[in-house]
C-alpha cells in the first residue's frame, strides 16, 4: 500500500530532506520526490500525481504559507503536513486557516511523522 503513494518534501533544509526521507522509507514509502523551496515544489507538482506534500514553513523564495495558499489556489486537494520549529497556537491556526491538514513540530521522530500521515491519509 505506502508503496503506491508518492510523497513530496518542500524543505530548503538538506538535513532535513534527509531525516525526512529515511523516516519515510523506513515506514515503507519508497516513491519520495524532494523540492528546495515552494517554487520548486509548485513545479513538481506538474509533473506527476503526488499524493501527500510535507512542508517546511521557513523557506527562501516562497514560505510554507504563500506555498499553501498557491497550491489552494490551484485548487489541489493534497493533504499537507506542516513542519514548524514554532507550535504558537497562531502559527498552527495559520496554518490550517491556509489549507495545512496538520502539522508537525520539528524535530520529530519516526512515530510523530507516522501519526501525522496516517491522520490524513485515507
Amino acid at each position: 500500500m505506502n508503496s503506491e503513494i508518492t510523497i513530496m518534501i518542500v524543505d530548503d533544509s538538506t538535513t532535513m530532506r534527509k531525516i525526512a526521507r529515511h523516516h519515510l522509507t523506513k515506514l515503507g514509502y519508497d516513491k519520495i520526490i524532494e523540492a528546495t523551496n515552494g517554487m520548486e515544489g509548485l513545479k513538481k507538482l506538474d509533473e506527476g500525481k503526488i499524493d501527500l506534500i510535507i512542508c517546511d514553513w521557513n523557506m527562501p523564495e516562497m514560505n510554507g504559507l504563500q506555498f499553501l495558499h498557491a497550491l489552494r489556489e490551484k485548487n489541489k486537494k493534497i493533504p499537507v503536513i506542516m513542519l514548524t520549529t514554532i507550535n504558537t497556537q497562531e502559527e498552527v491556526m495559520a496554518a490550517l486557516e491556509a489549507g495545512a491538514t496538520s502539522y508537525v513540530t520539528k524535530p520529530f521522530s519516526l512515530n510523530d511523522l507516522k501519526d501525522k500521515i496516517e491522520e490524513v491519509i485515507d
